[in-house]
């Protein structure tokens, strides 16, 4: 065994050392004498009687010239079991270890495995006290003379593989203070590499080290699926295969992948290996040190585990390169790192990121899109599975969700653990699913928008037939855009200005923000109405910012966007006579841009469609007109406001409300309301007074007079 062969070598290497320089504590007749307290002992320094026996036989060191001549034994032996297939020869080959680096890590490691060397080590340096051996006694235990043993010292320098590696750890401490100097520093050696040196084998075991509990993650080869069976785009598994492979043969390119949450860049990173029988380790960078020196201790901690375990080293980016204050402080230290491994190293990334491409060298990005609808359609029934009652969810949840597989699977898996809760006494539903991928779409569109529902239905809306057909359309739209752009190639042909955006113009309460919600209610998505006054800030740069948010956000969560009022974000340009237009121009040119690269749908409102900026104007793809209802109009609306549990008396006189009074259809509902409150107060049914009496206080809130 190794391990048997190498503490050999570190026995032999005592006795030299003692020869060397224990001649104090060598007597005359060539035995050694050590104090040890033994339990006869202690007893009788407590105060007990020690029984009788013949004192202990001194301990006999062999001559000098044998000592160095079963030193040269063993040293062999250990340069032949290098020479083999082992941990030993790993050790080397993995990290570049010469034979006296060799040696030097395997001294640190034998009293920390080994009682017996950790006692003939304090022996040999004449104090107890000390647990740890110093670089100037290593280098004095492995060298033949003073001259060698200066030499090993500088194995230990920070640019040699055993720190760099992290192989050996240097303590301070002791006499010598905070930081002690080299010659005197303890040197430790980590758990992962006492485990290989032990036989263990590190690719036989999945417990990482402490170091790396909370930041790592170990994906083990047949973790997931196979690179067939995931919904990647041929030229994503074209240039990964190519970019792993090519890795694994030299170290480099370093890969950066690129997509959203949940696409399945580390899925298909495993699936890659695995064809090449490597695992892959994954380091959080988010969570492995917020300090410089504390990342760059685990990373050199994953990195030599990455190694001796013959792993893909794989870097989670996505929390880290998003946040701008972390990067710009830590991306130095990980750079240094990518750059140093030996082995393969893959990072991820929500967007392109520059400053890695500037840091890091032969780094390739290997980018992972959403994949297109035919192909989430798949994803779809292979979450379903394969009964019937579920497989026909797949077609409806993939044209109106645009998500990721990882989302896709977790969803179905909660929708049914939700379904389970209930019995299953009825089959799952779409919008059982619905609600659970809504859940899982992880964004922040609370913080400056809120959610907008009706309980109205298109029976409560009385519009024009004109205008009734452009909504149709609109919702047309909404439904088989994936399947117009994607399915029949239109998105290859229409760069930009994809999104679905509608402006939609009339007088107060002609109905344009009910029908906004019906639009969402129709199409089984949700509507958040951005809030005005946590967008808009007297600081320059921060509308953009916020508006920024919203965007990212909307996209992020497969909302619909509602801008009410939106003539005060929308308005026209004005001519640049002070800063404050300069600025207020700025936020105007960023919305013209950002609504064409906005790939949702948006719906805007306004009663004074002159103040908005002609610019928006074109790049709006409905207008949608909400004008004053007519007689015939209005005395419907007067109908659709009554509920059916509502006490009425006689005739209503609707006919007559509905050509006498000249109202939107929210103040109709005002009106009913109003004289729905009158005859609860009075006692009696709504009849045609009641409601002529609301009417008429209604129209003089309006400042109207009759």
């Amino acid at each position: 065994m190794d391990a048997g062969i190498w503490l050999d070598f570190v026995f032999d290497s005592i006795k030299r050392y003692i020869h060397r320089f224990g001649h104090r504590m060598v007597q005359s007749t060539g035995t050694l004498s050590a104090v040890f307290v033994s339990v006869d002992e202690a007893r009788l320094l407590l105060g007990g009687s020690a029984p009788a026996r013949p004192p202990a036989p001194a301990l006999q060191l062999p001559p000098y010239e044998s000592t160095v001549q079963a030193l040269a034994r063993s040293r062999a032996r250990l340069e032949a079991a290098v020479a083999e297939e082992g941990p030993l020869a790993e050790l080397c080959a993995c990290f570049g270890l010469d034979q006296s680096a060799l040696e030097l890590l395997l001294a640190a490691a034998a009293p920390l495995m080994s009682t017996e060397v950790s006692r003939l080590y304090g022996f040999a340096w004449a104090d107890f006290a000390v647990k740890l051996p110093t670089v100037g006694f290593l280098g004095e235990l492995i060298g033949a003379d003073q001259s060698e043993s200066d030499r090993l010292q500088a194995a230990f320098l920070p640019d040699g593989p055993l720190v760099r590696y992290r192989l050996v750890e240097l303590r301070d401490g002791g006499p010598w203070g905070d930081p002690a100097p080299l010659l005197y520093r303890g040197v430790v050696v980590p758990e992962g590499v006492l485990r290989h040196l032990g036989g263990v084998g590190a690719r036989r075991t999945s417990v990482l080290p402490r170091a790396l509990h909370g930041a790592a993650m170990l994906r083990p080869l047949g973790e997931g699926r196979s690179l067939d069976a995931l919904a990647l785009a041929e030229t994503t598994r074209a240039d990964l295969e190519a970019g792993v492979a090519r890795a694994l043969r030299g170290g480099r390119p370093r890969l950066l992948l690129v997509g959203p949450d949940g696409v399945g860049r580390q899925t298909a990173l495993t699936a890659a290996a695995a064809v090449h029988e490597r695992a892959v380790l994954e380091i959080d960078l988010s969570r492995a040190g917020q300090r410089p020196e504390q990342l760059a201790a685990t990373l050199a901690e994953a990195g030599r585990e990455a190694l001796l375990r013959r792993c893909v080293l794989l870097l989670q980016g996505d929390a880290f390169f998003g946040d701008r204050s972390a990067w710009e402080r830590l991306m130095p230290t990980v750079a240094a790192m990518v750059n140093g491994h030996r082995g393969p190293v893959a990072l991820t990334a929500l967007q392109p990121v520059a400053v890695a491409h500037r840091d890091v060298q032969d780094l390739v990005e290997v980018a992972f899109p959403l994949p297109e609808p035919v192909a989430q359609k798949r994803v779809w029934q292979n979450a379903l599975g394969a009964v019937p009652a579920e497989a026909r969810l797949a077609a409806p949840l993939a044209s109106r969700f645009n998500v990721s597989p990882g989302t896709i699977h977790t969803a179905v898996v909660d929708a049914r653990a939700r379904h389970a809760l209930t019995g299953g006494r009825r089959p799952m539903t779409t919008e059982d699913v619905a609600r659970a991928v809504r859940q899982r779409l992880d964004h922040a569109l609370s913080e400056v928008a809120e959610p907008f529902t009706t309980s109205l239905t298109w029976d409560d809306v009385i519009l024009p037939d004109e205008t009734r057909d452009v909504l149709d359309e609109i919702i047309g739209q909404a439904r088989y855009r994936e399947q117009v752009f994607d399915g029949w190639g239109f998105r290859r042909k229409m760069a930009y200005g994809r999104g679905l955006s509608c402006l939609f113009i009339g007088p107060p309460g002609t109905g344009k923000t009910m029908v906004t919600a019906l639009i969402a209610k129709t199409l089984g998505r949700e509507l958040y109405r951005v809030d005005l006054a946590r967008v808009v800030s007297k600081w320059i740069g921060e509308t953009e910012k916020n508006l920024a948010r919203v965007f990212d956000e909307a996209e992020k969560a497969q909302v619909i966007l509602l801008f009410d009022e939106a003539d005060a974000l929308f308005g026209s340009r004005t001519e640049v006579k002070g800063s404050n237009d300069r600025f207020a121009n700025m936020e105007i040119n960023y919305l013209l841009q950002r609504m064409e690269s906005f790939d949702g749908m948006s719906l805007l409102t306004t009663n004074f469609a002159k103040s908005i900026d002609e610019a928006f104007k074109r790049r709006l793809k409905f207008r949608v007109d909400f004008p004053m209802p007519d007689a015939d109009q209005r005395t419907r609306l007067w109908a659709a406001m009554l509920p059916e549990q509502a006490e009425t008396s006689g005739d209503l006189g609707l006919a007559y409300l509905g050509k006498r009074f000249k109202m939107a259809g929210g103040n109709i509902k005002n009106a009913v309301l109003r004289a729905a409150f009158y005859a609860a107060e009075e006692g009696r049914a709504i009849d045609a007074a009641l409601l002529e009496r609301a009417a008429l206080a209604e129209s003089r809130e309006m400042g109207r007079l009759f």
